[in-house]
């Protein structure tokens, strides 16, 4: 079968060549699909994530934010077409990822874990004014999921920067980890770990006024 390069998938979807829109269609998820469960979480429902991402590439397409300027694949910014680093497949990834972290943000706002406890350390003028990057939101988001792992305690921290930073399978991470017999019971613990963040994070948000 024939295999077309991004410049060609993205001229046939501006102009609804519908063939070819398919086709990009199942490669952008097959894709999607070989990559998912080194991404995201194990309990995340990634169909739904995938069709996220891929509404929002597709928009972006449609809108001729991303599109071919002198023979090259761009995306418009600020009125000026710069160069896409990216594939359209690492593109759509970086979306996902996104979205997914923008509904564990979600998750965290709306979701106690079950013995409802809260740190009372978290003192949202000193953690600001110290640790927290100047101006980017999204920056100063992602420091505090990244702080509020490293809070936890150390069988969660393992786990977790294990798991989601550093990519090893559940497989991995039973050779690395001698407290955990099973795969079963490792993934218990991975999912009240990640319960555990939520919390965390759910309350960093409160303090420093983070809104979604």
């Amino acid at each position: 079968m024939k295999k077309w390069n991004d410049t060609e998938m993205v001229e046939a979807v501006a102009r609804h060549d519908v063939a070819m829109m398919e086709h990009f269609y199942h490669d952008c998820k097959a894709y999607f699909k070989s990559h998912a469960n080194a991404l995201f979480l194990a309990d995340s429902n990634t169909d739904d994530i995938f069709q996220e991402a891929m509404v929002h590439l597709w928009r972006e397409i449609e809108t001729h934010r991303i599109e071919v300027v002198d023979g090259a694949l761009s995306r418009w910014r600020d009125g000026v077409a710069q160069p896409l680093t990216s594939s359209l497949y690492t593109f759509l990834l970086a979306i996902a990822k996104r979205k997914h972290w923008e509904q564990l943000r979600k998750d965290a706002r709306l979701r106690l874990t079950d013995d409802g406890s809260l740190l009372d350390n978290l003192n949202s003028e000193r953690y600001a004014e110290n640790t927290l990057p100047d101006g980017d939101e999204e920056a100063i988001r992602e420091k505090v999921v990244t702080d509020s792992v490293l809070t936890m305690s150390e069988r969660c921290r393992q786990i977790l920067t294990l798991f989601y930073y550093e990519k090893r399978s559940l497989d991995e991470i039973l050779e690395l980890r001698a407290e955990n017999t099973s795969k079963v019971g490792l993934k218990t613990s991975k999912y009240k770990c990640m319960q555990r963040l939520r919390q965390l994070v759910r309350e960093r948000f409160a303090k420093l006024h983070l809104s979604i």
